[in-house]
């Protein structure tokens, strides 16, 4: 890919995006899938996502991490969501990347807590954020008690993910969000995929799939999820050509 195309597509970014059991385009209408190959996707995923991200962790925290300066809409939704929350209430930052969403989160009174898939990532957020707390983890299997969290910001955290995986990895935040908890969460909306061969000048391939909103907000109900908002906006001129979407996902409070 040349500099001009690894440039563009190094504005997809804004946190570190995981991918579970990739499986090819082609592919994926198929319906079922052995706990075999299930097993083997998802390994070999695990391991070409987090070693992309650990190749581009450096070159990723320099580009990104003061990219909230620049994005108004990001730190109005940000404070909202913190005052929905509550100070003192804890909340994961799900892929986190260099923990500049992490650490404004706290400075708004959360307690937060930044994961991510990288651990070459989370390194370089705990020496750049020191009074922030990080730590390696995977989204589809979060080390936390089911309704132990408050809240949980998930900004292009499932930029990897195909659009079965949709259910599997919001049932996971639904388990672990408490009763009245709040995910937001963001993505690119369009239906294409887009590869970058060179992202960020580092020799990391990744893939980005974008996604319409009907579709996380099907997939989101499935989970649980209710109400459902969804906000979006055009692009910033710095920002890859696409539009974005917004949304607050409420976990119902208990009936009992």
């Amino acid at each position: 890919m040349r500099s001009s195309e690894a440039d563009k597509f190094s504005a997809i970014g804004g946190s570190t995006c995981w991918c579970f059991g990739r499986k090819a385009v082609g592919d994926w209408g198929k319906s079922s899938w052995s706990i075999e190959e299930m097993a083997s996707n998802m390994s070999s995923s695990l391991a070409s996502i987090r070693s992309a991200y650990d190749m581009a962790s450096a070159a990723y925290a320099r580009k990104f991490i003061d990219e909230l300066n620049h994005k108004p809409l990001d730190r109005e939704l940000l404070e909202r969501f913190a005052g929905l929350i509550g100070a003192g209430q804890p909340v994961l930052d799900l892929g986190c990347g260099p923990g500049h969403t992490t650490a404004h989160l706290t400075s708004l009174g959360l307690k937060v807590t930044g994961v991510d898939l990288s651990s070459k990532m989370i390194e370089h957020a705990a020496s750049i954020f020191p009074q922030s707390c990080f730590e390696v983890g995977d989204f589809l299997c979060l080390s936390r008690d089911a309704s132990s969290i408050a809240g949980m910001l998930a900004f292009y955290c499932i930029v990897h993910l195909t659009p079965d995986q949709l259910f599997p990895a919001f049932s996971e935040m639904f388990r672990v969000l408490r009763d009245g908890g709040v995910l937001l969460l963001s993505f690119h909306i369009g239906s294409e995929v887009i590869h970058a061969e060179n992202f960020l000048d580092t020799n990391a391939a990744l893939d980005f799939t974008f996604f319409e909103p009907s579709q996380i907000e099907t997939a989101l109900a499935q989970a649980g999820f209710a109400p459902i908002e969804i906000r979006i906006r055009e692009p910033y001129e710095s920002e890859h050509p696409s539009k974005r979407c917004y949304v607050f996902a409420h976990k119902p409070e208990s009936m009992t």
